[in-house]
């Protein structure tokens, strides 16, 4: 009986193309907007790292100035990133199974090859557990030891398409790559790698695509190599003897640094602890001014702290769907007339025998009907307007192929076509099930 009712449906929208196509283009405007909306909030707001975001901890410390708050940070929050000798010392916690500090420097990448030009690289600085911490896919190699952290080793790891750039592809494992103006040993290429967002550099790198080079952290304490930091840096107290290149490191207050580790299950408590007392050893050398104020922070609470999800893109989906309202409004006046200008046919169904619920099923049918094709529509134009956006932004905002038609997409557009064609036949459906056979057969 379904597929009988789906046939009557077909032909009846079949047999006024006109007022089909004005309908369709109605419930598929109302389907692609919020679509579109919600497609790209889904691509911040998702979980970067599902497996493990529940082990993943973003640590800071308040050892801020206690004359002023902090700036880009909500009231009483500490500062957005520590200071070098904070994650010095925080490293030697055994607690985490894994920690690293994230941060970013520059210099100048002096390809092999004569046809290639040198060019200035930021570059991302690391220690040995951020590549297992994050889960960082290999293609070629792996990471550096826990040694190659504490001998500030000339290693780097490169991505993939800096693989491809630099050594066409190639497996370039124990190759030389000069960086400034000294060689650094290739021991890893990642292979395909671009989290949106960068959940690991929200300050300074939240959607662009992830950096081509991966150093040893305390490289950039060697002032031979040339580094510049090229991160997010705020700073505050004397500064730091001139005669002492390293005391920018080893004594400022200067905070650039996101801190991370991989917590155990049951131990963030345990390293909570650990993260207090250390704060309070550093009070009693007269540092942390301020009172104790640390956070450790999960992965996904973390993304929320730094609105990874804009809160203008939560208000343009609700905006959107309020929009599928006033088109499924508008859908019910012309569902409608299209079932009143069709009251003679009705009423000889229902004389034939047809009863009124049967009559309503099948009018809702042909609502949901509607709302399928729409959807079909919806889709088309959700898909053109985000491949629109995906190349109007540039890489540093958005790396290609951010926003698209995904499954995601596919599954809300499916749900708020079934659930527009169902709101808006309901009336409809209804008064048409209300024709009055008799009445009709008169007219006839």
């Amino acid at each position: 009986m379904i597929v009988y009712y789906l046939k009557l449906a077909l032909r009846s929208l079949l047999g006024t193309p006109t007022q089909t196509a004005v309908t369709l283009l109605a419930i598929g405007l109302g389907i692609a907007v919020p679509t579109a909306m919600l497609s790209v909030h889904h691509v911040f707001a998702q979980n970067p790292l599902p497996e493990k975001s529940n082990v993943l901890f973003n640590v800071r410390v308040d050892s801020w100035d206690p004359n002023s708050q902090f700036f880009d940070v909500e009231p009483g929050d500490p500062p957005k990133h520590i200071t070098y000798q904070d994650m010095d010392r925080l490293l030697k916690s055994q607690i985490p199974s894994h920690a690293s500090g994230v941060s970013g420097v520059a210099n100048f990448v002096f390809p092999g090859s004569p046809d290639l030009q040198p060019y200035q690289a930021r570059m991302q600085l690391v220690h040995h557990g951020f590549f297992p911490m994050f889960d960082l896919p290999f293609r070629f190699g792996s990471g550096w030891a826990s040694q190659a952290d504490a001998q500030r080793q000339r290693v780097v790891v490169i991505s993939q398409d800096a693989n491809q750039k630099l050594f066409s592809g190639e497996n370039s494992v124990g190759r030389t790559l000069r960086i400034g103006q000294n060689d650094f040993t290739v021991v890893g290429v990642l292979g395909p790698y671009n989290p949106t967002p960068v959940f690991f550099d929200v300050i300074r790198n939240q959607m662009g695509p992830p950096l081509d080079f991966y150093l040893p952290f305390d490289v950039v304490r060697d002032p031979s190599l040339g580094f510049t930091i090229s991160a997010d840096t705020d700073s505050w107290g004397p500064p730091p003897p001139e005669d002492d290149p390293d005391a920018s490191f080893t004594m400022s207050e200067r905070t650039w640094i996101q801190y991370w580790v991989e917590l155990p299950p049951g131990q963030l408590q345990a390293y909570r602890d650990y993260v207090d007392s250390y704060t309070l050893g550093q009070k009693e050398l007269g540092r942390f001014p301020r009172p104790l104020n640390n956070r450790v922070t999960p992965l996904m609470e973390w993304m929320e702290v730094r609105n990874v999800v804009p809160p203008v893109s939560v208000a343009l989906v609700w905006i959107s769907l309020l929009f599928l309202v006033v088109c499924c409004l508008n859908l019910v006046g012309l569902l409608l007339s299209r079932f009143l200008a069709s009251a003679p046919q009705l009423g000889v169904h229902r004389a034939l025998g047809a009863s009124r619920s049967e009559i309503f099923l099948q009018r809702l049918l042909e609502c949901e009907l509607v709302g399928a094709m729409g959807g079909l529509a919806g889709i088309a134009l959700a898909s053109l307007a985000l491949v629109a956006l995906d190349h109007s932004l540039p890489d540093r905002m958005a790396p290609p192929g951010t926003f698209g038609i995904d499954g995601y997409s596919l599954l809300v557009a499916f749900t708020l076509s079934l659930i527009a064609g169902l709101l808006s036949g309901l009336y409809p459906a209804w008064r048409a099930c209300r024709v009055a056979p008799a009445h009709q057969l008169k007219l006839q």
